[in-house]
């Protein structure tokens, strides 16, 4: 007997604001189990939006939405996928280690994010006391411990200190093995240090990009850096 393509496949996508012009008309992309792509796109190009989308938070105009092999309309109700918004999405009352512990149901999957290293001096701190990369550190460690099989990160690495990103790095690769895991970030370069598969958002769909000399030819990015 075949096992299903255990896959996040995306096709069709079509999305426009109230009085705005189209900004999806046939959007696809797929996401298999070890991929790690970066979803690349000047701003406005609607990499949130999509991400946004393909969860369930905002619902599109039309998009078919298949998740191992299974038509969904709304993935975040199959607990297969999960999401890393951009902004701050944990109660500031808790310290590190009730959120830990309240979001986390196994407990080696909570033992090994309190023993990361740059988690373990903050443990009992408040949330709302500690640093804004020490914050998302937490998110994404949270994230990407929950058994989703995919994974959506909405810039994972913004604003961050090298450490904080190398370390976010190393969750990426390391969870890559038993995840599909999608990035969307402005620090381009740190994505592209992770991923295995490139997409890029324009026009108002998707394209693959094959090699870097596509990429150079295809994307200008809004911000560049050393």
């Amino acid at each position: 007997m075949e096992h299903a393509v255990r896959e996040l496949y995306v096709d069709s996508v079509e999305f426009r604001y109230q009085y705005d012009k189209q900004l999806f008309s046939g959007v696809y992309f797929s996401l298999k189990i070890g991929d790690v792509a970066g979803l690349l796109g000047r701003n406005g190009c609607g990499k949130t939006t999509l991400m946004k989308i393909i969860f369930g938070s905002l619902r599109a105009k039309f998009a078919y939405i298949r998740v191992n092999g299974k038509k969904v309309n709304c993935a975040l109700r199959t607990k297969e996928v999960s999401y890393l918004p951009q902004d701050s999405f944990l109660p500031t009352s808790y310290t590190v280690r009730q959120m830990i512990e309240y979001l986390i149901s196994q407990a080696a999957n909570r033992d090994k994010i309190m023993k990361v290293d740059l988690i373990q001096p903050i443990l009992d701190t408040r949330i709302a006391n500690i640093s804004g990369g020490e914050l998302r550190l937490l998110e994404v460690l949270l994230i990407m411990e929950m058994p989703a099989s995919f994974v959506l990160l909405d810039e994972p690495f913004s604003g961050l200190t090298p450490i904080i990103v190398e370390t976010i790095q190393q969750i990426i690769l390391e969870k890559s093995q038993s995840k599909g895991i999608l990035i969307s970030d402005h620090q381009y370069l740190n994505v592209l240090d992770v991923c295995n598969q490139l997409y890029l958002l324009e026009n108002g769909g998707c394209r693959k990009i094959n090699n870097k000399q596509e990429l150079e030819t295809f994307y200008v990015p809004d911000h560049t850096f050393d």
